[in-house]
């Protein structure tokens, strides 16, 4: 199958398998097409307003969208929506040391679609499964190796990556193959925790920085809020993280554990506190905020099969 060559094709082409797709901004010679200075994620931010959550497979409403933004990029929601999970293997940070050692221990990864990102990275599609595959950040198959499950998305081909890279098909055509069984049991798993109050770090694994020190500053504003500002400084906080939540970069379940310790510390009430984070996270997944993508270009290349007989090109 040849890959679609435009952003509405591809858009068109992703909703006809039943992928929920959505428009994100773009790269242009000025820098992100969202015009702001600086933009903390250039090309992976929606254009839309509640960005994952407008995801859709509605031809019609696909079309509008790409009308208005015919360059935009075009992002897949991944989990239930679009029965898709998706594993995201990033070189720069020890993505490919991770997955030669998971091939190595459990033999190779199943064929299927997969995108060479903008990054250098790799992008491999599988089928959802029954059961809830949280978005995770090199906590289950291994550093470098991130999830884009329920709540998550990821940018697709023809996008533009800001390195002025274009993400790129290897076998479209190839059937969308299910999770091998090791990999579904590590993405089911749930850690042991040895502490009944979750501290931020003991569970949030390793998402990039940005998002780790969001939720270490915010957590530590929220524990030590004098009394009058603390429902005020919670729900600031759990807004701001909700934010971050909705693009996949921090777990939901994490978040709401970390701050309601950290509000009941502080002095509210579990109640007030519950229903203090209800609404923040609610409104802040409702706006998704992305830091900047600093992956480097690799310089390096090397093989590794995922299939027998079948061998992609990494790095």
């Amino acid at each position: 199958m040849k890959p679609p060559e435009t952003p509405l094709q591809a858009a068109l082409t992703y909703t006809a398998r039943g992928w929920a797709v959505f428009p994100c901004h773009t790269i242009t010679p000025a820098g992100c097409s969202c015009g702001q200075a600086g933009c903390h994620s250039p090309g992976k931010h929606p254009t839309t307003r509640r960005g994952l959550h407008d995801a859709t497979i509605d031809r019609q409403q696909v079309r509008a969208w790409w009308r208005r933004h015919p360059d935009a990029n075009v992002a897949i929601r991944t989990g239930t929506d679009s029965g898709l999970v998706v594993v995201d293997v990033d070189p720069d940070h020890g993505g490919m040391t991770s997955l030669r050692a998971l091939v190595d221990e459990h033999g190779q990864m199943p064929a299927g679609p997969r995108v060479r990102t903008g990054s250098g990275g790799w992008h491999l599609y599988y089928q959802h499964p029954s059961q809830t595959i949280r978005n995770s950040a090199g906590t289950h198959l291994g550093t470098g190796i991130d999830i884009r499950g329920d709540g998550g998305y990821v940018i697709a081909p023809p996008s533009q990556h800001h390195s002025r890279t274009a993400y790129e098909w290897r076998g479209l055509d190839l059937p969308v193959p299910n999770l091998p069984d090791w990999a579904l049991e590590r993405l089911t798993h749930a850690p042991t925790r040895q502490q009944s109050v979750p501290s931020a770090a003991t569970t949030i694994g390793r998402p990039d920085a940005w998002a780790r020190a969001a939720l270490t500053g915010e957590t530590e504003t929220v524990s030590n809020a004098p009394e009058g500002t603390r429902n005020q400084t919670l729900n600031r906080a759990a807004f701001c993280l909700g934010q971050i939540v909705a693009t996949g970069a921090l777990d939901l379940t994490t978040v709401e554990s970390v701050l309601f310790a950290s509000a009941c510390r502080a002095g509210l009430g579990e109640a007030e506190a519950r229903k203090t984070l209800h609404s923040g996270l609610t409104a802040g997944m409702d706006h998704p905020r992305l830091a900047a993508d600093n992956h480097a270009t690799p310089s390096t290349r090397a093989t590794i099969d995922i299939a027998p007989d079948h061998a992609i090109e990494i790095g």
